[in-house]
């Protein structure tokens, strides 16, 4: 049985687009992860979602420029919503819960090895840190108290 070329240019065209649907979910994924590891604020997670939406739409638009000359079609963009359910069914969660874990487990362990071999370079920084806000405070009560004598 013998496709026609513009039938199997549709299909590529269809699958182009659920492979660009999964690979946003993917990256929502990334920000997703990085959002469990890191705690964020309203502004940063807001910020976060524009840079997001951004790249969204500058991809969205250069696979439609690429593969369909810019013209807006239905089936693409039902491609796209297609490929980021696949992508949710299956993989989101084992995504996110594999790299959580894996990330939470590495960076606990950096951290300890940093704490180890900062500890005692923070200890001798608070001394550090103590002895200069005294001799700062002699200082200013110095000050205060020449000023006030003129």
């Amino acid at each position: 049985m013998v496709v026609s070329e513009s039938i199997s240019q549709e299909a590529c065209f269809l699958g182009v687009s659920v492979l660009v649907g999964m690979g946003l979910f993917f990256l929502y994924d990334i920000l997703r992860i990085i959002r469990r590891l890191v705690p964020h604020g309203n502004f940063w997670i807001g910020a976060e979602d524009f840079v997001y939406w951004m790249i969204c739409t500058g991809t969205v638009f250069v696979m439609l420029y690429q593969e369909n000359d810019g013209m807006v079609r239905g089936f693409a963009l039902g491609g796209l919503l297609v490929g980021m359910g696949i992508y949710y069914l299956l993989l989101s969660r084992l995504v996110i819960r594999m790299n959580v874990l894996v990330w939470k487990k590495v960076l606990g362990f950096l951290g300890k090895i940093l704490g180890f071999f900062l500890r005692p370079v923070s200890k001798g920084g608070k001394k550090v840190g103590r002895f200069f806000i005294k001799r700062l405070k002699k200082f200013i009560r110095a000050v205060k108290i020449s000023l006030c004598k003129l």
